[in-house]
């Protein structure tokens, strides 16, 4: 049985000295992601508003997820196996978000 996985934006960061460094002026933090910000994906698709950027490195993982499968081996990595912490691509300014499989049982 497929489940949905939900992805929320725990924080956006931006490493002021690398966008010194390399970026063009008045470069700010990620426009698109805040903190708190919930997408739902059916396991297959990216969810309307997620950055190409985000689901990138993500989207093969929501895909486990979705149909049961852990991420690591049981008990190594995560408290929880049905949750993983990754970022998008960017370096200067990462989006640090939680995948997690939704239950059926459970209140979106």
């Amino acid at each position: 049985m497929k489940r949905d996985v939900r992805i929320t934006i725990l924080k956006s960061e931006m490493d002021q000295k690398l966008a010194e460094q390399y970026a063009v002026s008045g470069f700010e933090a990620c426009p698109f992601h805040k903190t708190g910000q919930v997408f739902v994906s059916d396991g297959e698709h990216k969810p309307e508003g997620l950055c190409e950027y985000a689901w990138k490195p993500i989207k093969e993982m929501v895909k486990m997820l979705s149909e049961g499968e852990l991420l690591q081996p049981r008990g190594t990595w995560m408290v929880d196996d049905d949750k993983g912490v990754f970022s998008c691509v960017d370096g200067l300014r990462p989006v640090i978000m939680l995948i997690e499989a939704i239950h059926a049982d459970e209140d979106e």
